[in-house]
């Protein structure tokens, strides 16, 4: 078996290293010379932010409505701040592990109709077909499959 030692690697068209190995073993990925990226006897640690396709991973992004909105599958991972009107969750557009947060951003109670997807309260055994968001009232809608999600929060019946 072969062994190969290496300390840095560097991008070939410029002097940066992209690639450290100290002598602890650890590993550091880096932009522009500078470490994003390294490993840890604990894990690892990030420099910067840490994005997914939903973008960063430390913000759950709000989308705004002043209307009565139904959701769609890019509300996935944020919060819906509503005002006026109510939400419905349609069914059939949020896959397993999706969750939406709803924030009742006004004094007068909102409703959320769950249009053809089986919706349980927390700690209750009957499906709902809508819920009452009271007023300044938060709920997080968690999706066990596409047809069947969980609700949970303060204010919400």
């Amino acid at each position: 078996m072969s062994t190969i030692k290496v300390v840095n690697i560097k991008n070939p068209s410029n002097s940066n290293n992209s690639v450290s190995i100290a002598s602890d073993s650890s590993v550091s990925l880096k932009h522009n010379g500078s470490a994003k990226l390294t490993t840890t006897e604990n894990g690892v640690s990030v420099t910067g932010t840490c994005t997914d396709s939903k973008g960063d991973l430390r913000d759950i992004p709000q989308n705004s409505q002043s209307s009565a909105y139904t959701l769609v599958a890019a509300d996935a991972g944020k919060h819906i701040s509503i005002t006026t009107g109510g939400v419905t969750i349609p069914a059939s557009i949020f896959a397993a592990g999706d969750a939406i947060t709803i924030i009742n951003d006004s004094g007068s109670d909102q409703t959320i109709t769950c249009s053809a997807v089986t919706t349980y309260l927390a700690s209750k055994t009957s499906a709902k077909s809508s819920l009452t968001l009271k007023a300044r009232g938060l709920a997080t809608f968690l999706f066990v499959s596409g047809t069947t999600v969980y609700a949970a929060g303060a204010g919400l019946e």
